[in-house]
């Protein structure tokens, strides 16, 4: 080969090293912006899936208490009546127990 030749090529694997170089330079940057815009994209992600999350457990949260308080109200009607039987029957009781004493002092 001549002297030419063999410079030609030289010049051409300098080429391409550069170019290699510069390929790999860019790829690096790519990869560093695409890591860069994933974090920002997952954090934007676990942002938005946090803030759903607690509003739906404010939600579920309200529904608790109000079935609690719905359950309290009932409960206490239930209550409010049992007490209304318990005096009536009590009353009733009263007249009988007086009842039988005054048969029985008889």
């Amino acid at each position: 080969m001549s002297k030419e030749a063999i410079s030609r090529v030289r010049e051409a694997e300098a080429q391409a090293a550069e170019i290699r170089a510069q390929a790999e330079k860019k790829a690096a940057t790519r990869i560093e912006q695409t890591e860069k815009a994933c974090v920002a994209q997952a954090e934007r992600a676990i942002a938005a899936t946090d803030a759903a999350l607690r509003e739906e457990l404010d939600r579920v949260k309200t529904k608790a208490e109000e079935l609690v308080e719905e359950s309290r109200r009932e409960v206490m009607e239930d209550v409010t009546a049992m007490d209304a039987m318990a005096r009536e029957s009590m009353r009733e009781a009263v007249k009988l127990i007086v009842w039988e004493m005054y048969d029985s002092c008889q």
